[in-house]
């Protein structure tokens, strides 16, 4: 059985589609910061990375800079709504 032998590290809480593609990888463990309340898959909404019905589970690190990582996409999505600026 193969799986993927590697740490993921991610600022934002995977999505249910993201977090299937986790499980279908076999990622052996996943690390983000901030959560996602409205469509997050690990902890907020869903539990599909850990969950026991599925045939891999991982283990999950949860909140490493929250702040920082909300910060980060916060400022991101505001840069990306004003549009580019040209020089």
């Amino acid at each position: 059985m193969w799986r993927v032998e590697a740490t993921l590290y991610v600022t934002h809480e995977p999505c249910p589609m993201c977090a299937g593609a986790l499980v279908n990888a076999r990622v052996k463990r996943l690390v983000y910061g901030c959560p996602n309340p409205k469509a997050g898959a690990v902890t907020s909404l869903y539990s599909i990375v850990t969950d026991t019905r599925l045939n891999h589970r991982m283990e999950v690190t949860a909140g490493v800079l929250a702040h920082d990582c909300a910060a980060l996409l916060t400022q991101f999505f505001a840069e990306l709504r004003r549009g580019p600026t040209y020089q």
